[in-house]
């Protein structure tokens, strides 16, 4: 399948699990600890939109003393409704996972719009406006992973002079990108 039928078909259906903070605790209990069982002990790592699974997900790392780079996906738009937040609600719960966990023991947080397609405008500025106020964390996304997804990113922001420049346009890209 190609990306987005891929995301829609299997990825977005099993994120949905992980609005339960237990399944997401048991999920990123599993997860890390297969890490450490392959030498791994050092990630970034996409979470999901809920903030809840995020914290579950540094609970655990905190509690192996693991150096994790993760964060809340944010994501607003061309998503299904149970997995969309909105620019005010991902900035907030951004924000207070960067003061809570961001260099809290070996861990770092990463700003996370999952990818322009399924951030507004609104919310890809919102996210730079977060690395603006918190210029020590990371920002990852998705860019550019195949052609369908390409075309989209131009549909949708046609003033981009490419799917990297969309990024670049919000304050997404620099060091720490």
């Amino acid at each position: 399948k190609q990306l987005l039928e891929w995301l829609n078909q299997y990825t977005f259906p099993t994120e949905r699990k992980f609005s339960c903070k237990e399944y997401a605790q048991k999920i990123a209990a599993f997860f890390l600890d297969e890490l450490l069982k392959n030498g791994t002990t050092t990630a970034l790592v996409f979470a999901t939109v809920f903030a809840a699974s995020v914290e579950a997900f540094f609970e655990e790392a905190y509690r192996r003393n693991l150096r994790m780079i993760s964060g809340k996906v944010m994501m607003d738009r061309h998503a299904p409704d149970y997995l969309k937040d909105t620019p005010k609600i991902a900035y907030e719960e951004t924000k207070q996972l960067i003061k809570t966990w961001h260099k809290k023991g070996r861990l770092l947080y990463a700003i996370t719009p999952r990818f322009a397609i399924t951030s507004s405008p609104e919310q890809l500025k919102l996210a730079g406006k977060l690395l603006t106020e918190f210029p020590d964390v990371y920002l990852q996304t998705h860019l550019s992973e195949n052609l369908k997804e390409v075309e989209m990113v131009a549909e949708l922001f046609p003033e981009a002079p490419h799917y990297l420049g969309v990024y670049d346009q919000m304050g997404l890209v620099g060091e720490r990108s």
